[in-house]
């Protein structure tokens, strides 16, 4: 009741359809697209922060799920806005947009950072099997059973749903790291396993904003004041030591830095050249679909096409059957719509691979020279690549990785804070022909 009310006051009408069901198809998320965008202007700047509860999600756009896996381009959703709206009334979730692609870049320019976290995450959870009381604080967090009750709900609708408002997910770091006094890197493989939209770099990234370890000092404070303000449909008491607001952290001390300087290090990252095909059979070109990137936006049209199942999240714990199941349907359905897309090209069958060994096979069985692949950002498959050359390679078989034109715009200017990269939005848009050229 309280979010059908704070619904009404905020003038969103609740009259309307009902939300667009997160399913792991293109389809599913142009109809998200559709239903966000009378609401992707003003609307979204004065209500994005206001989480409304778990089946009230009309203020924002449940859209990075599609994003996360290019089911749905940065570029098409951008020029889906701004076809709408003027470059002034979008510009927050214009910025939201390039936030998702400032983490990747910024993580792009520290190659060895993921392979870090990997590591220090493994550590950690370790320890922790040997600590009662962490470990039990660990299992009360994970399965909603703490003494906070928003807290519980987020866990309740995250293992459920596999989302969260933006919003409940900094309170829900803040009140992790500086509340519970648990580990951050525990979180963030946590959020990574039950998200939909579980993203290396953002998840990753994210979470040490919060903890005041990307900008070194700058930490982020969940307040009871801030979540009755922007999610009072999650606080059923009105009184806060009953909700258990009242024990939340007062201060913030960012937890010590635990990853090596050479995780740390930013290096110049030699981007893939654009591509050129070697000749003009391409016919003994394969393109291999990632989970990193199911667009079908091809330099090419292939002879085959060969997807790659969805790898392990997190090196400690399994991928929730949710988000396993969802990241499956996704590549299959981008599969799909390859044979459809290649149908006058394509010659060998599609395939789904479960790892690089039978992606080598099926390449080898029908004489494919080449695959070629959207470049692969940190993460699980980024970490497959290296073997997967090697062993192509011993089969003849080139691998090529592609970089698509909106990456390589925007990733350069992702190397320090995202204030040097926001101050160029307006070049960005202007680059792709988008939105009113206003600045602001």
């Amino acid at each position: 009741m309280q979010s059908s009310q704070h619904a009404s006051q905020i003038g969103f009408d609740y009259a309307d359809e009902p939300l667009v069901a997160l399913k792991p198809t293109r389809e599913a998320g142009l109809q998200l697209l559709e239903q966000f965008l009378p609401k992707a202007g003003r609307l979204y700047q004065a209500h994005r922060n206001d989480d409304l509860g778990p089946t009230e999600h009309r203020n924002v756009s449940r859209l990075s799920p599609y994003l996360r896996r290019r089911l749905l381009s940065e570029q098409e959703v951008l020029a889906a806005v701004l076809s709408r709206h003027s470059n002034s009334d979008a510009f927050k979730f214009v910025q939201e947009v390039f936030w998702r692609t400032y983490w990747k870049g910024w993580l792009e320019h520290r190659p060895m950072l993921w392979q870090g976290y990997q590591e220090d995450l493994a550590e950690v959870h370790s320890l922790m099997q040997n600590n009662a009381w962490r470990l039990d604080s660990y299992t009360r967090a994970i399965t909603g059973q703490t003494e906070i009750q928003p807290f519980n709900g987020w866990v309740q609708e995250l293992i459920e749903t596999g989302y969260l408002h933006n919003h409940a997910r900094m309170w829900f770091a803040s009140i992790w790291i500086f509340t519970l006094g648990l580990p951050w890197q525990l979180g963030a493989d946590f959020f990574l396993r039950h998200l939909l939209d579980g993203d290396p770099a953002a998840n990753t990234l994210g979470w040490r904003w919060v903890a005041g370890l990307h900008t070194k000092g700058k930490t982020y404070l969940a307040s009871a004041s801030n979540i009755r303000k922007c999610g009072a449909a999650r606080v059923a008491s009105e009184c806060n030591h009953d909700a258990g607001l009242a024990r939340l952290a007062t201060s913030a001390q960012p937890p010590e830095e635990t990853l090596s300087p050479r995780a740390l290090q930013m290096q110049q990252v030699p981007w893939p050249a654009p591509y050129k095909a070697a000749g003009t059979d391409h016919g003994t070109v394969a393109v291999l679909l990632t989970e990193e990137d199911l667009a079908l936006d091809l330099p090419l049209s292939p002879g085959g096409v060969v997807a790659l199942r969805p790898l392990p999240r997190s090196v400690v714990e399994p991928t929730s059957p949710q988000v396993q199941q969802f990241g499956e349907a996704a590549v299959a359905d981008a599969l799909s719509r390859a044979k459809t897309a290649f149908a006058s090209t394509l010659w060998a069958p599609c395939t789904l691979a479960a790892s690089a060994e039978e992606i080598v096979s099926w390449a080898e069985q029908h004489g494919f020279t080449e695959i070629l692949c959207a470049y692969a950002p940190s993460g699980p498959v980024r970490q497959l690549m290296p073997q997967l050359v090697s062993r192509l390679a011993a089969r003849g078989i080139r691998l090529t990785e592609f970089m698509r034109d909106y990456d390589r715009l925007v990733w350069p200017h992702a190397q320090k804070g995202f204030f040097q990269l926001g101050k160029r939005i307006p070049d960005f848009l202007s680059a792709m022909e988008l939105g009113d050229g206003l600045s602001s």
